[in-house]
């Protein structure tokens, strides 16, 4: 017996089947990862070393070179290479494919933690595996806007807001941006250091073995109670830092050799909003955290802080929010399913003319789709930008299989036999095409699957999430549709199709092309030819992309080039989106030898002469060609450096 036998046979069987595969479905909806890029593990590792003060040949020779010879005697390498430049340099190494990267990432460890000893001290040493979830660890970047002084709003955020924050369930570390923080600076006089035959090791030797952690002595014991003792080693004012021992024969003191004060750190990065110096906050989530659900109590946490800090006057503004980019994928996809269902539905409607049959087909979206997250759950994907891309292509499809059986149930009803015996025969008639048609669509995608490549799982994910709709959407035709067929058709009447003008018209047209084969096919050609010149010529003078409401300028600049160089860069392109029409907010991100300005446009409706993204953008690119010594663009600049 065929799965349409079974099914019309013990209907309400198949009924329930499908009941709990949607429940299922709607469960692992709900655990699906969601993210703005999928998982993309890449067999490669970055070794990189910093030591300030080094040209490019002492990191070469002192700092790269170690490394190199390290590297090269681990396994499973396919190759390395390296660059170095002014203070930092780096080693790349590949590894071969199917390559257990975590067991690799331990021995490469192991080796540069044996190295790092017999590296110039000071030596910072960074390993760091190609993960592509790194590029969706950011969920959220928020400003914090407050009257005073900019460090101690620094200070302010690190101590009462940060903590709020990390508060979260899923978010793993909120970084303070902007403001300088609080430091303690020793100024060694090298005079006295030469008088007392000292090196600034020493010194620095000193201050680390007096500056230690809390430790744990042991317990003392008064009777039956017992105290547990430890010493605090940390320094907690200025005093006790002027009063370290140096050399304990004379004595000798810090403060005798050297300043001490309260200073501020070196400034690494800058957050400014509409030009104003603000404290940025760089929020990150957990891999496994809901992308969009921990965007919502974030929301939820900042306006609840708002609240509170309201006597302060200080307030929290969201500048960047990841999950919007996802909520409209979402969007996306909720509307092309229902957009494109009601559509088919109504074409079917048109032939049918038969309310019941267009409500079974109707079911066949939402089960597809929810049988779909199943088979997503399973095999370990995450809803995307590209696995939405391929369910929002799969959705065209999913009513395909279901059309077909549905019609041809319906011919078989009309020809005059029993629900049950057209919803059999007209399935087990339409099968073995509707699977060939499956499959034959599936095969396209499935050599994605097993290409080896870096960029195997990216394709992976896209290719599976069209496969399995689609996968769904035929067992939903060949089984849940012939079930409620039989049912269906047994509350109907048999309703006149009122086609029989359309079947003429259609029978008279294939009879003249049938008769003139060749003057058709030139003219579906012609036709197929004139319609690309108009698209292309249209696609010249057209923007085919939907208004965006941001954009982001880029800027990078040589290496080398220190951030106060860079600031003067920034503030002029400032200076040129401060003068722009149809600007809502920017804010400004600079940090090293690049920055960013993200800017907020207003709504379409409210920009003068409604102005669009496009021509802002324009105007906005005729002072790029005025700046100096930087690399201006809407792109993201990579940074190689590798030599």
């Amino acid at each position: 017996m065929t799965l349409a036998g079974i099914a019309v046979l013990r209907p309400v069987t198949t009924a329930m089947f499908f009941i709990g595969l949607a429940i299922l479905g709607a469960i692992s909806l709900d655990r699906l990862p969601v993210q703005i890029f999928p998982e993309l593990v890449r067999p490669e590792v970055f070794v990189t070393v910093t030591q300030q003060g080094y040209s490019p040949e002492q990191v070469e020779r002192e700092l790269v070179m170690p490394v190199e010879r390290e590297v090269g005697k681990l396994e499973g390498i396919e190759a390395y290479e390296s660059f170095s430049r002014q203070n930092n340099g780096g080693v790349r190494i590949s590894y071969a494919p199917n390559t257990d990267m975590k067991f690799a990432l331990l021995q490469l460890e192991s080796r540069i933690t044996r190295l790092q000893p017999l590296l110039p001290a000071r030596t910072r040493v960074n390993i760091q595996r190609f993960d592509s979830s790194d590029l969706s660890a950011t969920v959220m970047q928020i400003h914090v806007l407050g009257e005073g002084d900019i460090n101690w709003l620094r200070e302010f955020a690190e101590e009462k807001i940060r903590p709020e924050l990390e508060a979260v369930d899923g978010v793993v570390n909120a970084q303070v941006l902007g403001g300088q923080r609080t430091a303690i600076e020793i100024i060694v006089d090298p005079l006295m250091l030469q008088a007392h035959q000292l090196s600034m090791s020493d010194v620095r030797n000193r201050i680390n073995a007096f500056n230690t952690r809390r430790q744990y002595l042991g317990r003392v014991y008064d009777g039956d109670q017992a105290y547990a003792v430890s010493i605090q080693g940390q320094f907690t004012d200025l005093v006790q830092i002027r009063r370290v021992v140096i050399k304990p024969e004379l004595p000798l003191h810090l403060g005798d050799i050297a300043k001490i004060r309260y200073g501020l750190q070196e400034r690494t990065d800058l957050q400014r909003i509409n030009g104003k110096a603000a404290v940025g906050i760089r929020i990150q989530k957990d891999d496994e955290a809901n992308l969009i659900e921990l965007a919502g109590e974030l929301e939820d946490t900042i306006e609840r802080v708002n609240g509170d800090l309201a006597y302060e006057n200080i307030q929290l503004v969201i500048s960047q929010n990841q999950a919007e980019i996802m909520n409209e994928a979402l969007n996306f996809l909720k509307r092309a399913a229902v957009v494109g269902g009601l559509l088919g539905l109504f074409v079917l409607f048109l032939f049918l003319r038969n309310l019941r049959f267009v409500a079974v087909l109707l079911l066949a979206i939402p089960c597809s789709l929810l049988l779909t997250f199943n088979l997503m759950y399973m095999w370990d994907l995450s809803l995307n930008v590209l696995s939405m891309c391929g369910l929002a292509l799969a959705v065209g499809m999913l009513m395909d299989n279901g059309i077909v059986v549905m019609e041809n149930i319906f011919k078989h009803f009309e020809q005059g036999k029993s629900p049950k015996e057209a919803a059999k025969a007209g399935t087990d008639e339409v099968a073995r095409a509707v699977v060939a048609a499956t499959a034959t669509t599936i095969t396209v995608f499935l050599p994605v699957v097993f290409i080896q490549s870096d960029f195997q799982d990216i394709l992976r994910e896209f290719a599976l999430s069209i496969a399995f709709p689609l996968l769904a959407s035929l067992l939903v035709a060949l089984t849940l549709v012939p079930a409620l067929a039989s049912k269906t058709l047994s509350l109907a009447s048999r309703p006149p199709t009122g086609t029989g003008a359309l079947i003429e018209m259609y029978t008279v047209c294939l009879k003249a092309g049938l008769r003139h084969r060749i003057s058709v096919s030139l003219g579906i050609v012609g036709a197929l030819v004139i319609t690309l010149i108009i698209s292309f010529f249209y696609m010249l003078q057209q923007d085919i992309r939907r208004e965006e409401s941001r954009f982001t300028v880029y800027i990078s600049m040589p290496e080398g080039t220190t951030i106060e160089a860079l600031d003067a860069v920034v503030g002029e392109i400032e200076s040129a989106v401060r003068d722009l029409k149809g600007i809502d907010r920017f804010t400004t991100s600079i940090s090293e030898t690049q920055a960013s300005i993200n800017v907020a446009l207003l709504p379409l409706s409210e920009r003068p002469d409604q102005i669009s993204v496009d021509l802002i953008k324009e105007n906005l690119e005729e002072s790029f060609g005025e700046v100096q010594n930087a690399i201006v663009s809407y792109e993201a600049i990579a940074r190689t450096g590798r030599g």
